[in-house]
Order: structure tokens, then C-alpha cells, then sequence
């Protein structure tokens, strides 16, 4: 069967984000926040107003100080509160905790984009990322052993003597690239709980239920190599096209068939 075309009824997949980082800009004013609620009234008809923090260093006499910045900018959301589009000052970011597939996805993520450059032009593309975020549950499994679901390369090291201790935890990070400036970072770990906040903004996929899971975390990524780019949804296009590529591809590289039988088709 070709998996890349299945789509999974118990899919572990509980986030979606997608980011456009461009030279930074004005926040946007009222009447650009209401024209932008305008052209998404279908999709993302409700806004708000959030405030985002970031850090910056500053170097002065007395050496390296931390500086925090907070910003305040608009967010828009659908009627179910399961996907959502920030407009910050120096990127875009469309995120969703049920994901539609990649079709429907891909075209949100561009109209999102065109109704941003049409309110307030961006002056161009520095980075574009795709973020895939998995929580492999195995139901009714206090202690799974994941060596049934998952391929050795992510059980973690193995050691004769080890003191008769289990190995109960591991995490790990892999990064490919950067190849034309795209790059894939993937990091695995086990985890217990949650690693998406099921009280967030964006409500997941009912029931989310804690206990132990496995992390699968896809990052996939374009930098420039040289400048920056002009933007055109033409170039956005063809560029998450290639990042979206082998995000399913490594996913399914990671996963054995009786993940896929006894969990994710179920």
C-alpha cells in the first residue's frame, strides 16, 4: 500500500504549524486588522488580540543583558477554535491542532499569506518552515514497548552493563540538510503527559488523554542561501511543496506495521 496517500482514522498527529519570517514591518493598524478579518471572514472570522514576548541580548559596558520585547499583534481563529493565523511584525504563522490535510492545509497557509501582503506589503522571504507534531499513544498500554511500533534507529543506546537499570527515558535530535537551503530537524523522545498543551488556544482532537507517549517532532525548513527573496506566493508555493515532501516520507520510516494495524488504522 502506498502510504503516503493513506490518511490514518487514529492519526497521533496533534500539531501543525507553518511560519513565513520576513523583514520586519509596522504592527498592523486597526483598519488593516479589520480589512485582513475581511478577506478570511470565511475560514478565520473571529479576532483577537494577543501578546507575544521574545528575548534579545544587547551588548553594553557590563558585558551580554537579556532584553524582553513583548508585541502586541492580532490573531485570528475559526468559529472551532482549531486553527488559527498570527500576523506579527516580522512573520506569519498558520497553526492547527486538526489537521485537514495537507491540500486543504497548503491552500489556507497561501491565502493567509496573500491577504498579509495585500494589507501590508512584505518586503520579502528570510525563512519558511513546516512543524509536524506527533503523540504515538498505544491505547490501553500502561508501558509500551516501543520496539514493537518503532524503528531501532529510535529505541535509544543499548548497553551490556547497565547496572540492571531499565532504560526508561531517551530523547534524541537529527538534523539532514542544509541542502539549497532546506533543511529537516527531527527530535524523538519518550515523554509522559502532554507535549502539546491540551488547554491551549487551539482545542485538539477529543479525547486527549494523558500517559506515556512517544515524540515525534518534524521540523522542516528554507533559509535563503544568498539575500532575500522577493515575495511571491509563487515561491511560497513551490517552497512548503518541498518542505511538506518528506515530512510524511520520514514519518512513515519511523513507524513499524503494527503501529499502523493496530493503533493508527483503528
Amino acid at each position: 500500500m502506498n502510504h503516503q496517500r493513506e490518511v490514518y482514522p487514529s492519526a497521533p498527529l496533534v500539531s501543525v504549524a507553518f511560519e513565513l519570517r520576513h523583514p520586519q514591518s509596522e504592527t498592523l493598524s486597526p483598519r488593516q486588522r479589520a480589512i485582513f478579518k475581511e478577506l478570511l471572514s470565511n475560514e478565520l472570522p473571529v479576532m483577537r488580540s494577543q501578546q507575544v514576548s521574545s528575548q534579545t541580548i544587547e551588548f553594553g559596558p557590563s558585558g551580554a543583558v537579556p532584553t524582553v520585547q513583548t508585541e502586541e499583534s492580532p490573531k485570528y481563529f475559526d468559529r472551532k477554535t482549531t486553527v488559527a493565523a498570527s500576523l506579527l511584525s516580522s512573520s506569519t504563522i498558520v497553526e492547527t491542532t486538526q489537521y485537514p490535510g495537507w491540500e486543504d492545509f497548503s491552500e489556507l497557509l497561501l491565502k493567509v499569506c496573500e491577504a498579509r501582503n495585500e494589507v501590508s506589503p512584505i518586503d520579502g522571504i528570510e525563512r519558511v518552515g513546516l512543524r509536524y507534531i506527533d503523540e504515538i499513544r498505544i491505547p490501553d498500554t500502561e508501558n509500551p514497548e516501543w520496539s514493537e511500533y518503532l524503528v531501532p534507529s529510535l529505541l535509544g543506546p543499548h548497553v551490556e552493563n547497565a547496572q540492571d537499570l531499565p532504560l526508561n527515558q531517551w530523547q534524541g535530535v537529527a538534523v539532514f540538510g542544509p541542502e539549497r537551503g532546506r533543511s529537516l530537524v527531527m527530535r524523538h523522545a519518550t515523554g509522559e503527559g502532554f507535549a502539546v498543551n491540551p488547554n491551549g488556544e487551539l482545542r485538539r482532537k477529543s479525547p486527549a488523554y494523558p500517559g506515556k507517549f512517544f515524540l515525534l517532532d518534524l521540523d522542516s525548513f528554507w533559509v535563503p542561501e544568498s539575500g532575500v527573496p522577493v515575495f511571491s506566493l509563487d515561491l511560497l508555493k513551490e517552497t512548503s511543496e518541498a518542505l511538506h515532501a518528506p515530512v510524511r516520507e520520514m514519518f512513515e520510516q519511523c513507524i513499524t506495521d503494527r503501529l499502523r494495524n493496530e493503533v493508527l488504522r483503528k
